[in-house]
């Protein structure tokens, strides 16, 4: 199992053209499977958690706060309950400028 490196959600292995790719299904990182033993299936009980930001059709609302990386002022934003019920919420942010992805605790 490993973990997306820019936004920390659970990296998902996919196909493509006999090749299994590492996919993150919240800011779309993908890196090479460098291990054997991936198995990737089509079929899902249940649609991920994880939310998918479009940048041409983007699905989420936008908030004023300041990327760290690029400086803008504009990035889109959503909450996931990434601990325990009790804890507070992690707030996960998305620049419109550059892409890049960053997390608030409460």
């Amino acid at each position: 199992m490993e973990f997306c490196p820019k936004c920390g959600k659970m990296l998902i292995p996919k196909e493509e053209h006999g090749v299994v790719y590492l996919v993150c299904p919240v800011c779309g990182f993908k890196k090479k499977a460098e291990e054997r033993g991936y198995t990737t299936t089509e079929k899902r009980k249940e649609e991920s958690s994880g939310v998918a930001v479009n940048a041409e059709n983007p699905n989420l609302p936008i908030t004023t706060v300041q990327c760290p990386k690029c400086g803008n002022d504009k990035a889109y934003f959503w909450v996931e309950q990434t601990r325990a019920a009790d804890e507070p919420p992690t707030r996960f942010y998305k620049c419109t400028k550059c892409g890049y992805v960053w997390r608030e605790y409460s």
